[in-house]
């Protein structure tokens, strides 16, 4: 595969990767919500809870058979595309997604049917045991998911064999690598927050327009007690996350810091232009000590700058048979510096937002604030944003390797695509995307459109919603 090519395939893949994020972060945080909604009917008998469930369950039903179908193109691609990739991998990345398909996937997709299909012939309880199961299932085949990703960036449980091939041997340490339990932990929690934004969102959006609207002040509720638990929650665990960066990863750390040469009293940067080709950052505002302080709890340490990494890297590896890495392989700075801080940033805009509602909503004033209502409307989709923004910098930081000091990505691609294949695959990716997207909007639009003008069910036949 030629450059060209090769340019082509990562622009397919990353755009792939961002439809394909796009929808499993809302299927499980909404999982979660759905059990704690049904869960309070059950408990307080509270009708307005389980009219808040069926309208959100409507909503997750959409967003689930879409995500499904998105993430069937990903697996053709790493036969077509991806070749030496698949080859290189294969022995131990698809135990992970085996896993993750012939059980986590089928579970989800089974108890999804009885959810949505079992309202009227389940007794409550037995109906909220298969909601229960659609989130764990949900959630489960997450874990399958990141176990695989986080294998990519630190490979554990492996030797390399005879033919060069990674080979498990062991399961456990696989799957247990040092990267995963701060990676999953990052990644469903920033489901449950998109989640709780999505359902606010939605909520508020039904309040502006009648702030009277008893079930949507319910779903408000539900989502700013759980958002503001998942929000403030978020911002120590990324923490906890970017420490294992340091630890695993000190290119990764260096690009996301737009940290050049090492040095101690290392400054956690807040604005950059960092510029590969003079490797420096131009006007640039920073806390100085900060950096070392949050990677190592000493404002004195001695923090790994992108050119020192390298170097350390290339000595460090000597299971790489490709040449030696150099500054000219690694992606420009400037995307995973701004993908981190603005995802960063979101962060802590999340956690306020959400504080802000909970004194709100402990003032009763939440349901009468328009200001308010709006701030959350507004806010729906930006925790989607952070979510795409964090894969950006996970996987662009990654390079020049797919698989961190084992696998460089030009070493990954199938040697005998032309550029004319990866161009007509990226334009039928498209046209698939965005028929996909354009049914979930309308979907979703038909949906919130019918509640409005009373056409959806429940909205006064509460008896007809009851479970048995």
């Amino acid at each position: 595969m030629d450059s060209t090519a090769l340019l082509l395939a990562r622009i397919q893949f990353g755009m792939t990767a961002f439809f394909h994020f796009l929808y499993p972060p809302l299927t499980i945080g909404l999982g979660l919500l759905l059990v704690i909604t049904e869960g309070t009917y059950i408990f307080t008998k509270d009708q307005e809870y389980l009219r808040v469930t069926r309208f959100f369950a409507k909503l997750f039903a959409i967003n689930f058979v879409v995500g499904v179908a998105s993430g069937i193109v990903m697996e053709f691609q790493f036969g077509t595309n991806w070749a030496q990739y698949s080859s290189f991998v294969g022995a131990i990345f698809g135990s992970p997604l085996a896993i993750e398909g012939l059980f986590a996937f089928f579970m989800e997709s089974i108890f999804v049917g009885v959810m949505l299909l079992g309202w009227n012939r389940l007794s409550a309880k037995a109906h909220w045991i298969s909601t229960i199961l659609v989130a764990f299932g949900s959630t489960l085949s997450g874990v399958w998911i990141l176990v695989a990703n986080s294998w990519m960036q630190t490979p554990a449980g492996y030797k390399i064999g005879s033919n060069g091939i990674p080979k498990m041997t062991n399961f456990w340490h696989m799957v247990f690598n040092p990267y995963f339990p701060s990676e999953f932990t990052h990644v469903i929690m920033g489901a449950w927050e998109y989640s709780a934004f999505f359902m606010a969102g939605v909520a508020a959006w039904f309040l502006i327009k009648n702030n009277k609207d008893m079930v949507m002040r319910k779903a408000l509720k539900v989502a700013v007690i759980v958002g503001v638990i998942v929000a403030c929650g978020q911002i120590i665990v990324g923490d906890i996350g970017a420490r294992e960066v340091v630890k695993y990863q000190p290119t990764k750390l260096a690009m996301m810091e737009a940290l050049w040469h090492s040095q101690k009293y290392a400054p956690e940067t807040l604005f950059a232009l960092p510029n590969n080709a003079t490797e420096s950052n131009g006007p640039h505002i920073g806390i100085p000590g900060m950096l070392s302080m949050l990677s190592y709890l000493n404002p004195a340490a001695k923090v790994m700058g992108l050119n020192a990494a390298i170097r350390y890297i290339n000595k460090k590896d000597s299971k790489l048979d490709h040449t030696k890495l150099t500054l000219a392989m690694f992606p420009p700075v400037w995307i995973v510096f701004w993908s981190f801080h603005i995802m960063m940033y979101f962060g802590f805009y999340f956690a306020l937002v959400m504080l802000i509602a909970l004194y709100f909503l402990l003032k009763d004033k939440l349901f009468d604030s328009p200001k308010m209502l709006k701030l959350l409307w507004f806010s729906t989709f930006l925790p989607l944003i952070a979510i795409e923004l964090g894969w950006f910098t996970t996987e662009i930081g990654r390079q020049p390797f797919t698989v961190y000091g084992l696998l460089t990505t030009v070493d990954s691609v199938s040697k005998n695509v032309s550029v004319v294949d990866v161009g007509l695959s990226i334009t039928m990716f498209v046209l698939i995307y965005i028929t996909l997207a354009s049914f979930a909007v309308y979907l979703f639009k038909r949906e919130l459109r019918e509640r409005v003008e009373g056409k959806d069910e429940l909205a006064g036949e509460s008896a007809k919603a009851q479970i048995k």
